[in-house]
């Protein structure tokens, strides 16, 4: 069992007396997660909704979990298990919270993105806080959890390389992010893996939570997307495609999105002219299933990127943004992180050209932007110059994301 950070967030969360919102891709590991935050109480009580008795139990008697033996004076965690498929869940959280918060703490978790899903009922705004969970990564299983301050500090200095990071690094290339395929250490069992976990993510957590009458097209929408990794994805095309309305597709992307089988980074502007505005880039939560090496290593930063500002953001270290970069006249720079809509580093993705790219001094001269990094596939690799003022490195990917968490 492999030990997780968010742990002391979740920790956190309850003792600031909200409710903590645990959600993440399927097979992340939030029931572990939660089963770990578990041991750490005196009494707690778990819940799971995919299990018929506990549904009963649940309509039968409500808040059934107010009757369970306890010490008053002790606090009790009480851990509700993809309770979003209930159609009244908004409303029974609210009113667990409202009336029994003060003697209880309480741990949701869902595959679904619990603060967009099912718009419908009572706000829970107030009343919980969020800790999402990703896929492992290099710095991660490398120990570390470091803060977006510590973050900008390695920036002009990188420390020495972590121990473990190229094994880690090598690992999760070849296997995911996800803890089981991880361990077991076996590419035919993660062929097996996969198969499984998309095929029921489509066809039973979409499909049970959405009204898509035919469930096999967009099926086939999300086979398209890993070809598409990597560049601005038109929506037009995949209708195209699919052969379904405009408004369908952005509403299938948008399910995919919510039940974390993909995410999208949008484009920076800013004061540059001639810049995309509109196209997002998409990347999947499991990089192995892009089929082309550039854009599967690309997808894999991105995914590290993505999960350290989002956990920072969770946090509350800062408004802090993941975006990417390109003018008409096709340049382009894969990510710049951003604090406060200001550009504080531009990273770039190559497997293995050591020469600084064009459009990444380009776009740091233009945007002013403190640091520059590229980040190349081949081990051993760490050079830093300066132009100007500003930083630019070129580095093993196995050391650099080794300083996020």
């Amino acid at each position: 069992m492999l030990p997780r950070p968010l742990a002391g967030r979740l920790e956190a969360i309850a003792g600031h007396g909200k409710m903590a919102f645990l959600s993440g891709p399927r097979q992340v590991g939030k029931t572990t997660l939660a089963r770990q935050l578990q041991k750490k109480f005196a009494q707690s009580l778990y819940f799971n909704w995919d299990l018929i008795t506990d549904q009963k139990r649940l309509l039968k008697d409500p808040y059934f979990f107010a009757d369970a033996d306890r010490d008053p004076g002790k606090p009790f965690l009480v851990v509700f298990d993809e309770i979003h498929k209930y159609a009244r869940w908004k409303n029974y959280l609210k009113g667990a919270y409202d009336g029994y918060g003060a003697d209880f703490r309480f741990l949701v978790t869902g595959s679904g993105r619990l603060d967009l899903f099912n718009k419908g009922g009572d706000s829970l705004l107030g009343r919980y806080l969020k800790a999402p969970l990703f896929p492992l990564s290099v710095g991660e299983l490398s120990g570390g959890s470091p803060s977006w301050a510590d973050v900008k500090h390695c920036l002009a200095d990188l420390p020495p390389p972590t121990p473990g990071a190229a094994e880690a690094y090598g690992s999760l290339l070849r296997l995911s992010g996800f803890p089981e395929p991880f361990l077991k250490a076996d590419t035919a069992f993660y062929n097996a893996w996969f198969q499984e976990r998309k095929s029921n993510l489509v066809r039973e957590d979409i499909r049970d939570a959405s009204r898509i009458r035919d469930i096999s097209l967009m099926e086939t929408l999300s086979h398209l997307i890993p070809d598409k990794v990597g560049a601005p994805l038109s929506v037009n095309s995949l209708k195209e495609d699919v052969g379904v309305a405009f408004e369908t597709v952005r509403d299938w992307l948008l399910l995919l999105e919510q039940f974390y089988y993909m995410f999208r980074l949008t484009p920076f502007t800013g004061s540059l002219a001639r810049t995309l505005k509109k196209e997002a880039k998409a990347y999947l939560y499991d990089w192995v299933e892009v089929p082309q090496e550039a854009f599967r290593f690309e997808n894999m930063v991105a995914l590290h990127l993505h999960k350290a500002v989002q956990t920072w953001r969770a946090a509350g270290e800062g408004d802090i943004g993941l975006h990417y970069v390109r003018d008409k006249e096709k340049r382009e720079v894969d990510f710049l992180l951003t604090e406060r809509r200001r550009p504080v580093c531009l990273v770039e993705c190559k497997l293995s050209d050591s020469d600084l790219s064009p459009a990444l001094l380009h776009y740091q001269e233009r945007l002013k932007v403190p640091a520059a990094v590229q980040l190349v596939h081949k081990s051993g690799v760490c050079r830093k110059t300066s132009r100007a003022g500003m930083t630019q490195w070129v580095v093993s990917a196995e050391r650099w994301l080794g300083v996020l968490p």
